[in-house]
């Protein structure tokens, strides 16, 4: 007897055990993600990854994602070190917004989106996180990190 999920009718390994199939976003989503602006300056954007140790920033506006910045794409926007003096990496981290380099309209979740529908399209996009939203709003982020830990309390406690 094959197994398939009842969202996607992909086939499931035997011994999935069947409440599983039945996750949502919402019960592995990182919730009160930090967030930036779009007005914020670039250099701005590098202390607050650092500061709380994330890849990826939601970029909202009055609780509306308007973007999505990830550290790529901050690294790629960079001068770089061996030809810009530090004045001018510093001028150009502090003048250049946010807003300039995000991601517009980014991909996103729900909070009641399948969690196997969630991760196979952080699979197939190579993405590494999805802003999750709630009625409209930014509720919280999937990140790959998020998913590797439910998979890990899975394989400890799901059998």
């Amino acid at each position: 007897m094959e197994y398939r999920c009842p969202q996607c009718g992909g086939e499931l390994p035997r011994g999935v055990p069947a409440w599983t199939r039945h996750l949502t976003v919402a019960q592995a989503m990182s919730r009160q993600p930090v967030t930036i602006a779009p007005e914020d300056s670039l250099m701005r954007a590098v202390e607050v990854m650092r500061m709380h140790g994330i890849r990826r920033i939601p970029v909202v506006v009055g609780g509306n994602l308007v973007g999505l910045l990830a550290e790529g794409d901050l690294k790629r926007a960079q001068p770089s070190a061996l030809s810009a003096s530090e004045e001018e990496f510093n001028r150009v981290m502090e003048g250049t917004q946010v807003a300039r380099i995000m991601i517009q309209g980014p991909v996103t979740v729900t909070e009641d989106t399948p969690l196997l529908e969630a991760a196979l399209t952080l699979h197939t996009t190579k993405f590494g996180a999805l802003p999750v939203l709630k009625d409209g709003q930014l509720s919280g982020m999937l990140t790959d990190t998020d998913l590797i830990r439910c998979l890990a309390d899975l394989l400890t406690h799901g059998g």
